[in-house]
């Protein structure tokens, strides 16, 4: 009877998980209304509360991770395990809406524990599902590609269609970031024919998006393709269609902001000025969208967008109000939004620049050089905070172990100490029946003989456990070496990261040497003027003084391969550029698109692109690979 109960609770919590957007009212109406029905059961609440959480999150987060702990709490009292580890995996996503990663792998890592425990294949899949995602979103593309092949051994051939989906949409994406067309495609595509088979709008949404994003990446590199254009523009307009028809039923609306940004850079980069309203239009969307769903990253890279829409054409007083209203925007968010700050730094400092305004460009460069910094920090204390979390983990399970190893020994040793006592008894009444019978010599020898016996197999066994324990202790000993080397190689990685990190230091130092010159050019062609020419002089002489104790580390990169650059340069005829260089030392120390795009302070759409011109300037050909030939180096 308990097995039949289980399977129909099981089976309500997937049609909650697929159908919550059937309905005309959106989905957090639809999920409110489940609640208030009397005969709900603690686990159709726990699942309810979860969704009603994610379809929280975007609008209402912190209501959203108050009932999603809710969730979890209440998931507790139950004796089947499956219904925590679902509410800790949607619990996840609320958290990282909530920009706080720790919690979110804290979640996630709850959710395989208790899933673990279950033998439901769909919540196994959830929870290796949610695994995946987090380690996509840290920048971890080997880790997510095995963890997702896991959740899709557990979820294909059940009904959780939508979990398998994203799951597809993850593997999707990876490959597009490894520039791996055919997987990417392959993906993509299975990404959507799964999704079909859902109700899931966001999952349609999310289908339609990467396939608009390979057909995007495709026509980069085949112009010549006019068909890759189509599908790209025939993907996105799809995503279109069914955000505007099922706009009440999409809670993730954020990714139909992409989806326009996505439209308007098609028309930016295949179509002549002429088009510049439909860059605008779908522009303005983005940024309609990003206000109603309070993202501000959006709206500021929409605003980014227009600005360099308006410097291309000359316009640099517009280009430079928009960057400016854009920088308000991601000052304003409750979230740092360090690198989005970068970026808009860096585009300011440009436009001063090419307006001849060198004192604020200069300016610009500066608070570029904080913010930078900034991020730097932040970086390396969410590093720390993340090793700080697994390294407890690992003491918390080692410790648990322990315990229950000498648990069990104890309890070994109480029937050993219960043994022994017995035997001392039947000892004590053998003696007294010994004496009492004096006569039977004969048999009290053959008692005594046997009594002996039995306390040599006693003493024997009190032996073999006090060994046993003996090993015990040793192996704790060798746990705690391992640990302690443990330790050792995460001071190691953290030097090691110090060190990358001064690179990017040093190639700062040389770019601000630049402009120094620059403006000593200026003052030589603007001798009359001396009140200029010693505020320039003195401005000059303090950047320089702050810059020559970075200026000296470069040497340290000349030392590892002193030879790096001069084989660039000559590879590629001396066609890189500055930023070239510095982006292609960034991929010889081994960092993802994402962290280039943070030091770069450029939006990671603006990588893939550098990464084509690099690979041209330096005569690559389409199966070679930009990062394996730059790292043989």
């Amino acid at each position: 009877m308990s097995h039949i109960i289980n399977k129909i609770t099981i089976s309500i919590a997937l049609i909650l998980l697929q159908g919550t957007g059937s309905i005309a009212q959106t989905p957090a109406d639809s999920l409110n209304t489940v609640l208030t029905q009397k005969n709900i059961t603690p686990e159709q609440k726990v699942i309810t509360l979860s969704l009603l959480a994610r379809a929280k999150s975007i609008k209402e987060t912190g209501n959203a991770i108050r009932i999603g702990i809710q969730a979890v709490q209440l998931g507790r009292t139950l004796s089947d395990a499956q219904y925590i580890a679902i509410a800790y995996a949607i619990l996840s996503q609320v958290y990282i809406q909530d920009n706080d990663i720790s919690k979110c792998a804290q979640a996630v890592d709850s959710s395989l524990f208790y899933a673990g425990k279950t033998e439901s294949k769909v919540v196994k899949g959830m929870a290796w599902y949610r695994k995946s995602w987090l380690e996509n979103l840290k920048g971890q593309p080997k880790e997510a590609l095995v963890s997702a092949q896991r959740a899709l051994k557990f979820l294909e051939g059940t009904a959780a269609v939508n979990y398998v989906s994203s799951v597809y949409y993850i593997i999707a994406s990876i490959y597009a970031n490894q520039y791996d067309g055919p997987l990417h495609k392959k993906y993509a595509q299975l990404c959507l024919q799964t999704a079909l088979k859902s109700t899931d709008y966001d999952n349609l949404l999310l289908a339609n998006q990467t396939l608009g994003t390979y057909w995007q990446y495709y026509h980069m590199q085949h112009e010549d393709d006019r068909s890759s254009l189509d599908s790209a523009f025939f993907y996105n307009r799809n995503a279109l269609h069914l955000f505007l028809v099922n706009r009440e039923r999409i809670i993730f609306q954020s990714t139909m902001a992409i989806v326009a940004i996505n439209m308007a850079d098609l028309y930016a980069q295949n179509f002549p000025s002429s088009y510049r309203d439909s860059v605008f239009h779908y522009l303005d969307l983005a940024q309609s969208i990003g206000i109603e769903t309070h993202h501000a990253e959006v709206i500021a890279n929409c605003y980014g967008m227009k600005s360099d829409y308006e410097a291309a054409a000359g316009n640099y007083e517009k280009a430079e109000a928009l960057l400016l209203k854009g920088l308000e925007v991601a000052n304003a968010d409750s979230a740092r939004n360090l690198a989005t700050r970068i970026q808009f730094m860096t585009a300011l400092s440009g436009i001063s620049e090419k307006r001849g305004n060198y004192r604020e460009a200069l300016q610009y460069q500066k608070q570029y050089s904080v913010l930078y910094t900034d991020l730097y920090n932040e970086e390396k204390m969410n590093i720390t905070k993340e090793l700080e979390a697994k390294y407890q983990a690992e003491k918390n399970t080692t410790a648990l172990k322990t315990m229950q190893q000498t648990a069990m020994l104890h309890k070994r040793l109480g029937y050993l100490y219960i043994g022994l006592a017995l035997a001392s008894i039947a000892a004590a009444i053998f003696l007294f029946r010994l004496f009492r019978f004096r006569l039977k010599l004969a048999e009290k020898e053959k008692k005594d003989a046997a009594l002996v016996s039995q306390l040599k197999q006693q003493e024997n066994r009190q032996l073999a456990f006090e060994k046993q324990e003996a090993e015990l202790q040793a192996r704790l000993r060798e746990e705690e070496a391992l640990r302690l080397a443990a330790e050792q190689q995460l001071l190691q990685e953290r030097q090691e990261r110090l060190e990358k990190d001064l690179l990017a230091g040093t190639l700062l130092v040389e770019q601000k040497t630049v402009l120094l010159q620059t403006l000593q050019k200026k003052i030589a062609e603007n001798r009359n003027d001396k009140t200029v020419l010693t505020q320039l002089n003195k401005i000059i002489d303090q950047d320089r003084r702050l810059d020559e104790s970075m200026a000296g580390s470069k040497t340290d990169f000349d030392n590892i391969n002193p030879d790096f650059f001069d084989k660039l340069k000559e590879r590629s005829a001396n066609s890189l550029s500055r930023l070239d260089l510095k982006h292609c030392s960034y991929i010889y120390l081994g960092l993802t698109n994402k962290e280039v795009s943070q030091r770069l302070g450029i939006a990671p759409k603006s990588i893939l692109m550098a990464r084509y011109r690099i690979k041209q300037k330096l005569g690559l050909g389409k199966e070679e690979e930009l990062d394996q030939y730059i790292r043989s180096l």
